[in-house]
Protein backbone atom coordinates (compact mmCIF):
# COMPACT_ATOMS: atom_id res chain seq x y z
CA UNK A 1 0.00 0.00 0.00
CA UNK A 2 1.24 3.85 -0.62
CA UNK A 3 2.48 5.46 2.24
CA UNK A 4 0.05 7.83 4.04
CA UNK A 5 2.01 11.97 3.95
CA UNK A 6 -0.05 13.87 5.73
CA UNK A 7 1.86 17.18 4.83
CA UNK A 8 4.29 18.46 1.65
CA UNK A 9 6.13 21.06 1.74
CA UNK A 10 6.23 22.15 -2.00
CA UNK A 11 9.41 24.56 -2.41
CA UNK A 12 10.33 26.10 -6.21
CA UNK A 13 13.94 26.53 -6.49
CA UNK A 14 16.31 28.30 -9.27
CA UNK A 15 19.93 28.76 -8.35
CA UNK A 16 19.04 28.86 -4.53
CA UNK A 17 22.15 26.76 -3.66
CA UNK A 18 23.34 30.33 -0.91
CA UNK A 19 20.36 30.12 0.76
CA UNK A 20 18.32 26.68 0.12
CA UNK A 21 20.91 25.25 3.49
CA UNK A 22 19.04 27.39 6.11
CA UNK A 23 15.00 26.38 4.65
CA UNK A 24 15.83 22.62 4.39
CA UNK A 25 17.79 22.74 7.81
CA UNK A 26 14.59 24.22 8.99
CA UNK A 27 12.04 21.32 7.83
CA UNK A 28 14.35 18.71 8.97
CA UNK A 29 14.25 20.27 12.61
CA UNK A 30 10.54 20.52 13.00
CA UNK A 31 8.77 18.95 16.21
CA UNK A 32 6.15 16.89 15.06
CA UNK A 33 5.26 13.19 14.64
CA UNK A 34 3.57 14.52 11.35
CA UNK A 35 4.61 11.74 8.17
CA UNK A 36 5.93 14.73 5.40
CA UNK A 37 7.92 14.89 2.40
CA UNK A 38 9.77 17.86 1.33
CA UNK A 39 10.01 18.23 -2.35
CA UNK A 40 12.57 20.75 -4.00
CA UNK A 41 11.24 21.61 -7.62
CA UNK A 42 14.41 22.28 -9.54
CA UNK A 43 13.87 24.81 -11.91
CA UNK A 44 16.61 24.94 -14.38
CA UNK A 45 19.63 25.74 -11.74
CA UNK A 46 22.68 25.59 -12.80
CA UNK A 47 24.23 25.51 -9.97
CA UNK A 48 24.50 23.22 -6.83
CA UNK A 49 21.06 23.12 -5.98
CA UNK A 50 19.72 19.50 -7.09
CA UNK A 51 22.84 18.12 -4.84
CA UNK A 52 22.69 20.12 -1.61
CA UNK A 53 18.56 19.96 -1.44
CA UNK A 54 19.44 15.78 -1.87
CA UNK A 55 22.23 15.86 0.83
CA UNK A 56 19.59 17.26 3.13
CA UNK A 57 16.83 13.93 2.11
CA UNK A 58 14.82 16.37 0.15
CA UNK A 59 13.01 14.99 -3.01
CA UNK A 60 14.18 16.34 -5.65
CA UNK A 61 11.87 16.68 -8.95
CA UNK A 62 13.27 18.77 -12.20
CA UNK A 63 11.01 21.07 -14.16
CA UNK A 64 12.62 22.84 -16.66
CA UNK A 65 9.74 24.72 -18.09
CA UNK A 66 10.85 27.74 -16.53
CA UNK A 67 9.17 30.55 -13.95
CA UNK A 68 7.43 30.06 -10.88
CA UNK A 69 3.99 28.91 -11.62
CA UNK A 70 5.37 26.34 -13.46
CA UNK A 71 7.08 25.10 -10.70
CA UNK A 72 4.63 25.30 -8.07
CA UNK A 73 2.33 23.12 -10.41
CA UNK A 74 4.55 20.70 -11.12
CA UNK A 75 5.45 20.48 -7.53
CA UNK A 76 1.84 20.09 -6.27
CA UNK A 77 1.23 17.91 -8.81
CA UNK A 78 3.78 15.31 -7.70
CA UNK A 79 2.92 16.14 -3.91
CA UNK A 80 1.31 12.79 -1.87
CA UNK A 81 0.14 14.91 1.03
CA UNK A 82 -3.39 15.19 2.37
CA UNK A 83 -1.98 18.97 3.26
CA UNK A 84 0.52 20.97 0.54
CA UNK A 85 2.29 23.44 2.15
CA UNK A 86 4.32 25.90 0.18
CA UNK A 87 7.09 27.98 0.54
CA UNK A 88 9.83 29.61 -0.62
CA UNK A 89 13.43 28.96 -0.81
CA UNK A 90 14.67 31.68 1.43
CA UNK A 91 12.18 30.54 3.74
CA UNK A 92 12.85 29.72 7.46
CA UNK A 93 10.19 28.28 9.51
CA UNK A 94 9.72 27.86 13.44
CA UNK A 95 10.47 23.91 14.54
CA UNK A 96 6.31 24.11 15.49
CA UNK A 97 5.43 25.38 12.12
CA UNK A 98 3.93 22.05 10.33
CA UNK A 99 1.84 21.20 13.65
CA UNK A 100 0.63 24.72 13.56
CA UNK A 101 -0.96 23.82 9.88
CA UNK A 102 -2.37 20.82 10.95
CA UNK A 103 -4.10 22.00 14.05
CA UNK A 104 -5.68 24.96 12.13
CA UNK A 105 -7.03 22.44 9.19
CA UNK A 106 -8.17 19.59 11.79
CA UNK A 107 -10.03 22.18 13.96
CA UNK A 108 -11.78 23.81 11.38
CA UNK A 109 -13.33 21.30 8.23
CA UNK A 110 -14.69 24.38 6.67
CA UNK A 111 -10.87 26.01 6.00
CA UNK A 112 -9.27 25.06 2.26
CA UNK A 113 -6.33 27.53 2.43
CA UNK A 114 -4.03 29.02 5.06
CA UNK A 115 -1.73 31.70 5.18
CA UNK A 116 0.71 33.39 7.48
CA UNK A 117 2.79 36.51 8.23
CA UNK A 118 6.62 37.12 7.42
CA UNK A 119 9.83 38.87 8.75
CA UNK A 120 12.93 39.63 7.54
CA UNK A 121 15.81 37.53 9.24
CA UNK A 122 18.19 39.64 7.20
CA UNK A 123 17.38 42.81 7.09
CA UNK A 124 18.21 46.41 8.89
CA UNK A 125 16.28 47.23 11.81
CA UNK A 126 14.20 49.96 10.11
CA UNK A 127 12.94 47.41 7.10
CA UNK A 128 11.13 45.45 9.39
CA UNK A 129 10.08 48.25 11.07
CA UNK A 130 8.30 49.08 8.00
CA UNK A 131 7.30 45.61 7.44
CA UNK A 132 5.53 45.55 10.92
CA UNK A 133 3.77 49.13 9.64
CA UNK A 134 2.44 47.72 6.68
CA UNK A 135 2.15 43.99 6.46
CA UNK A 136 -1.24 43.66 8.76
CA UNK A 137 -3.48 46.57 6.61
CA UNK A 138 -2.07 45.49 3.53
CA UNK A 139 -3.39 41.92 4.01
CA UNK A 140 -6.55 43.21 5.71
CA UNK A 141 -6.97 45.34 2.69
CA UNK A 142 -6.88 42.23 0.15
CA UNK A 143 -8.98 40.73 2.15
CA UNK A 144 -11.64 43.55 1.77
CA UNK A 145 -11.04 43.86 -1.57
CA UNK A 146 -11.21 40.20 -2.77
CA UNK A 147 -14.12 39.14 -0.71
CA UNK A 148 -11.66 36.74 1.62
CA UNK A 149 -10.00 35.49 -1.58
CA UNK A 150 -6.33 36.85 -1.17
CA UNK A 151 -4.00 37.19 1.86
CA UNK A 152 -1.96 33.62 1.71
CA UNK A 153 1.26 33.89 -0.71
CA UNK A 154 3.56 31.71 -1.82
CA UNK A 155 5.91 31.95 0.62
CA UNK A 156 4.42 31.01 3.47
CA UNK A 157 1.18 29.19 2.24
CA UNK A 158 -0.97 25.59 3.10
CA UNK A 159 -4.06 24.08 1.15
CA UNK A 160 -6.39 20.92 1.09
CA UNK A 161 -4.55 19.01 -1.53
CA UNK A 162 -8.39 17.62 -1.97
CA UNK A 163 -9.84 21.47 -2.24
CA UNK A 164 -6.81 21.82 -4.86
CA UNK A 165 -8.13 19.12 -7.23
CA UNK A 166 -11.02 20.68 -7.39
CA UNK A 167 -9.70 23.75 -9.30
CA UNK A 168 -7.96 24.37 -12.48
CA UNK A 169 -4.79 24.55 -10.34
CA UNK A 170 -1.87 26.96 -10.42
CA UNK A 171 -1.69 29.15 -13.11
CA UNK A 172 1.50 28.15 -14.76
CA UNK A 173 2.33 30.56 -16.82
CA UNK A 174 2.07 32.84 -14.03
CA UNK A 175 5.60 34.44 -12.91
CA UNK A 176 3.96 36.62 -10.37
CA UNK A 177 0.90 36.28 -8.44
CA UNK A 178 0.39 32.63 -9.11
CA UNK A 179 -0.67 32.49 -5.36
CA UNK A 180 -3.24 34.90 -5.37
CA UNK A 181 -4.81 32.96 -8.69
CA UNK A 182 -4.93 29.80 -6.39
CA UNK A 183 -6.22 31.37 -3.32
CA UNK A 184 -8.86 32.76 -5.45
CA UNK A 185 -10.17 29.60 -7.05
CA UNK A 186 -9.80 28.26 -3.72
CA UNK A 187 -11.80 30.87 -1.99
CA UNK A 188 -15.04 29.86 -3.98
CA UNK A 189 -14.90 26.39 -2.17
CA UNK A 190 -14.30 27.35 1.43
CA UNK A 191 -12.87 29.20 3.75
CA UNK A 192 -9.44 31.23 2.87
CA UNK A 193 -7.73 32.69 6.22
CA UNK A 194 -4.41 34.53 7.12
CA UNK A 195 -2.85 33.52 10.59
CA UNK A 196 -0.63 36.38 11.68
CA UNK A 197 0.74 34.18 14.61
CA UNK A 198 1.89 31.95 11.65
CA UNK A 199 5.53 33.46 10.96
CA UNK A 200 8.17 32.43 9.07
CA UNK A 201 11.30 34.52 8.03
CA UNK A 202 12.35 35.27 4.80
CA UNK A 203 15.32 37.24 3.06
CA UNK A 204 14.47 40.54 2.63
CA UNK A 205 16.97 39.95 -0.90
CA UNK A 206 13.97 40.76 -3.38
CA UNK A 207 12.41 43.98 -1.02
CA UNK A 208 14.54 46.86 -2.20
CA UNK A 209 13.05 50.37 -3.27
CA UNK A 210 13.70 49.80 -7.47
CA UNK A 211 11.68 49.75 -9.99
CA UNK A 212 10.46 46.12 -9.38
CA UNK A 213 9.08 46.86 -5.91
CA UNK A 214 6.78 49.36 -7.58
CA UNK A 215 6.00 46.79 -10.31
CA UNK A 216 5.02 44.35 -7.60
CA UNK A 217 3.03 47.52 -5.73
CA UNK A 218 1.28 47.50 -9.25
CA UNK A 219 0.33 43.96 -9.09
CA UNK A 220 -0.73 43.49 -5.93
CA UNK A 221 -3.27 46.31 -6.64
CA UNK A 222 -3.95 44.83 -10.05
CA UNK A 223 -4.57 41.37 -8.47
CA UNK A 224 -6.78 43.18 -5.60
CA UNK A 225 -9.03 44.65 -7.92
CA UNK A 226 -8.68 42.20 -11.40
CA UNK A 227 -7.68 39.02 -10.41
CA UNK A 228 -4.65 39.29 -12.17
CA UNK A 229 -1.46 40.48 -12.47
CA UNK A 230 -0.97 44.00 -14.17
CA UNK A 231 2.64 42.69 -15.26
CA UNK A 232 3.59 38.99 -15.56
CA UNK A 233 7.66 39.91 -16.10
CA UNK A 234 9.75 41.53 -13.00
CA UNK A 235 13.00 42.64 -14.75
CA UNK A 236 15.12 40.59 -11.67
CA UNK A 237 13.06 37.53 -13.69
CA UNK A 238 14.68 38.52 -16.93
CA UNK A 239 16.82 35.08 -16.57
CA UNK A 240 13.89 32.68 -16.08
Amino acid sequence: MPENIDISVVIPAYNEEKILPKNLESLNNQETLLNYEVIVVNNNSSDKTKKIAEEYGAIVIYEERQGVGWARSTGTAYARGIIIVHIDADTVVPKNYLEKIKDHFKNDEDLVCLGGQFYFYDAPKWKNILRTLFYKPTCYFAKLCSWGKLGPTGGNMAFRKSAYNKTSGFNAHLKFGEDGDLTIKLGSLGKVKVDMNLKCGISSRRYNFDKDFFLYVLNFFSLCFRGKPYKNKLSSHDKE
